[in-house]
């Protein structure tokens, strides 16, 4: 159950200066992650600790403990995949402005996540209670895709591109969506046709 106790906006805005403050840009950690992109979507959730642990958990995202800021019963949290990040942070009408889709009835935006691998990543989040909103498919433009919303109602694009499932040995539905081939128009005159 959630507290009433609602933190200062004050001390909320301090806490959030001081962990961006803790995020070295220049530096990479240890186990050599990527620095911190320019920008980055922070989700809003009623209950950010079900959050980390849920997205952690059935989409294998990984938390940047060192950053984590806790204050009383809330806490903001970054999450990485890859290059990617995202904060999690308690939904605040008061001071950001910003609402779970689980309070708000519906979300505005959809994460775009590229992946490894979609079918390992597919089974894994199925396998771990993911509500799936559009099961794994091959999308016409090129790329292997499935979608699921969270626990709150963020809505999640999971992707993998073709060309990346052949250069790990994996198969795509080929036929139906062939490989561009190169142009041979030269100098605007097709000379890859017969003339009549």
């Amino acid at each position: 159950m959630l507290s009433a106790i609602r933190p200062n906006p004050a001390q909320l805005r301090t806490l959030d200066e001081e962990a961006m403050a803790n995020i070295d840009r220049n530096q990479r950690p240890d186990d050599a992650s990527p620095p911190m992109p320019d920008i980055y979507p922070r989700l809003a959730y009623d209950d950010e600790y079900a959050a980390v642990e849920y997205l952690g958990r059935v989409f294998q995202l990984r938390e940047i403990r060192e950053s984590r800021v806790e204050h009383g019963d809330t806490m903001m949290a970054w999450l990485r995949t890859g290059t990617g990040v995202i904060m999690v942070g308690r939904a605040d009408q008061e001071v950001h402005r910003i609402g779970s889709p689980h309070s708000t009835g519906g979300t505005t935006v959809q994460m775009m996540v590229s992946v490894e691998d979609v079918d390992a990543h597919y089974s894994h989040a199925v396998c771990n209670g993911a509500d799936v909103s559009m099961p794994i498919e091959d999308a016409a433009y090129g790329e292997r895709r499935y979608e699921a919303t969270d626990l709150e109602g963020h809505r999640w694009h999971f992707a993998e591109g073709f060309e990346h499932i052949r250069a790990r040995g994996g198969a795509v539905a080929g036929a139906a969506f062939p490989k561009p081939e190169p142009s041979r128009v030269s100098s605007g005159t097709d000379t890859t046709r017969e003339k009549p």
